[in-house]
């Protein structure tokens, strides 16, 4: 069985309070977990998956709430987000604030991850839930997505601010609840897709914040660097410029400076670190290139020129030559094979 990882108390801590809110007794949900309320509402704390998902199923079944994890959105708070949410308070603009995430959310906990991918003209943030249990999965789903919009809308100091469109894996429960997700979303939301996205205008990333803070920024994150060194979790400047580059990634590969200027260091140093670490700015492209290649191809309908110039190749049967000796098949024939 697959360890589900753990969950910080700070994440935790928004669906007890959306509990407490609703007059709900949660003493017997925390029994049944296994838990101590006053351990798991610390912060710092982290609370196995495990438990966290029995936690979140008693909750669910005692609210009769079939939107509580929607509804459990109200209640994010920077807190919400460990040191993360405080990373994202003090970033310039929503999409430095989004690249932030990919690098800090597992100080958050370890339900999932987010994925960012062009949509046509759009760009859709993607988060993969790793817990496959219902009710649970759907509730955590509309927990996130909700809490995203709530959170951007509050870092934007703007209520108006809202996606093209909201997708969801799952079903409806009730077609009547429909009007309720879209109060929240301030948009169209679709159910029962291939995944569950937020699809928004570029531009909205180029929303500025009302909080920034370069200096106040750059201690949170020396932080949260320490916290995720605590964790086990990898650090390296390799793994940051890939989460960087795919958070800046639009129509075509960003440049190694824009890459470097984001994570806040001359080429010089880039290089430097990188060859410290045991590799190079083109060996962290290469691998890169191949994981957005298998993706694009399986979770877009992008055509394969257009995945070969936003991936940097200079025509489409470089791509093909390249994805086939990495792969040993043909991209037509991976599409075919793998999309749904």
């Amino acid at each position: 069985m697959t360890s589900l990882g753990s969950i910080s108390g700070a994440a935790l801590d928004q669906y007890l309070v959306s509990a407490r809110a609703a007059g709900l007794d949660i003493s017997p949900a925390l029994a049944d977990a296994g838990l101590d309320e006053a351990t798991a509402r610390q912060p710092d704390s982290r609370v196995p998956g495990e438990r966290f998902e029995i936690l979140l199923e008693r909750l669910i079944a005692i609210s009769g709430d079939p939107l509580f994890g929607l509804h459990t959105s109200q209640f994010v708070q920077p807190g919400s987000y460990s040191v993360m949410g405080y990373i994202a308070m003090n970033a310039t603009t929503l999409n430095e604030a989004l690249s932030k995430v990919a690098l800090y959310e597992k100080l958050v906990g370890d339900m999932g991850t987010t994925e960012v991918m062009p949509a046509g003209q759009l760009v859709e943030v993607r988060w993969c839930c790793r817990h496959t249990r219902q009710p649970v999965r759907r509730h955590l789903i509309e927990n996130v997505f909700g809490s995203w919009v709530r959170y951007s809308r509050w870092l934007a100091n703007n209520d108006a601010l809202t996606p093209e469109l909201v997708l969801f894996e799952h079903d409806v429960h009730d077609l009547s609840a429909v009007a309720a997700y879209e109060k929240v979303f301030g948009c169209e939301v679709r159910f029962n897709q291939p995944c569950s996205a937020l699809r928004a205008d570029p531009r909205v990333l180029d929303v500025r914040l009302r909080h920034p803070d370069p200096h106040l920024l750059s201690t949170l994150e020396a932080h949260a660097a320490s916290k995720l060194q605590q964790l086990g979790i990898d650090t390296s400047l390799a793994h940051k410029v890939r989460e960087q580059i795919r958070v800046s990634l639009g129509e075509r590969l960003p440049r190694k400076e824009q890459i470097a200027s984001e994570l806040g260091i001359n080429m010089r140093t880039l290089h430097r670190r990188l060859r410290e670490e045991g590799t190079t700015w083109q060996q962290v492209l290469d691998e890169l290139r191949q994981q957005l290649a298998l993706q694009y191809l399986r979770d877009s309908d992008l055509p394969q020129a257009s995945i070969a110039e936003r991936l940097g190749y200079s025509d489409i049967r470089s791509f093909q030559r390249s994805f086939k000796r990495h792969n040993g098949i043909t991209p037509g024939d991976y599409r075919s094979r793998e999309k749904p």
